[in-house]
Formats: structure tokens, sequence, C-alpha cells
């Protein structure tokens, strides 16, 4: 797998209102086998302002069927089944930091965060620690915006 360009973001705006925020979510699994935490959509409704960068859109996350704010754990590619007793339960997390990566064409603008007991829900279905996101491993995070490059003029 590949690794992204991630850069590290000064945004003690968006930390501190991040920091305020419910740091625990339920798991769940939407129609298309992702599995993720659900979380409070305030972290992409108060953070993406926050950003403050015109060419960056809120990811779309909110239209029906989707999955609203939350952290991925399992991607559909990743091809795991899990067992129905995780679904519906509780996790929590910590915020470690602001960052943009760089995967394919866009430009992802997420926290990243730790949280052990979701590490381990990925160990004992034997995956990686890593997710793989597109061919790239990446770890666990909230996206809060995401930009396409600029069209050349």
């Amino acid at each position: 797998m590949k690794t992204p360009a991630i850069t590290t973001l000064n945004t003690p705006d968006v930390i501190n209102t991040a920091s305020r925020l419910t740091h625990e979510g339920r798991l769940a699994i939407s129609d298309n086998q992702l599995i993720f935490l659900n979380i409070d959509d305030a972290y992409i409704h108060q953070l993406f302002p926050l950003l403050k960068n015109e060419a960056t859109q809120k990811p779309d996350y909110f239209r029906e069927k989707s999955a609203g704010a939350h952290i991925s754990v399992i991607y559909p590619e990743e091809n795991t089944i899990i067992d129905k007793k995780e679904i519906g339960q509780q996790h929590v997390f910590t915020i470690k930091e602001m960052v943009t990566a760089v995967i394919g064409e866009k430009t992802y603008y997420a926290l990243l965060v730790e949280s052990p007991s979701l590490l381990a829900l990925r160990r004992r279905y034997m995956l990686p620690d890593l997710l793989n996101f597109k061919g790239y491993a990446i770890g666990f995070h909230i996206t809060i915006g995401v930009s396409k490059p600029q069209e050349k003029i």
C-alpha cells in the first residue's frame, strides 16, 4: 500500500472546538458494508467553517442513507465480515491533530484520532492497524473537508 502525503496543520481553533465535542460513538455498518463509528455531525458542521478555505467542500456524507460524520473502521474493500454483536457497541477516541492528506486528485482535511478499542477490533479480525483506502494506508480519522485540484487556466 502507498502512504499519502500528509501535512500537519496548525489549527488551534479546530482542535479546541473538537476537544469540546463528544469523543465517543457507536459502531455501525452502511448498505455498502463500510464499518464505521457513528459520531456527532457537529464534527463536520462546526469544524468545516473553521478551515476558511474556499476551495474546500464539506464531505458528501449527509445525503439520504449516508453515514454522516464518522470514523471509518473497516472499508468495504477490506472484505471483512464482523460479528453482528459488534454493531451498536460504543467506542471512545482521542483527537491527535489536524492534517491534510493528498490521495489521488483530492486533498482531504482530517482530524487524526486514536482509539485503542477500534484498533483492537481491527486486530481481532486479522486486519492491519492502518486502513486500506483506495490503496493508501491511513489511520483512523474524521474527514472535515475535501478539495479537488485547481483547474489550470
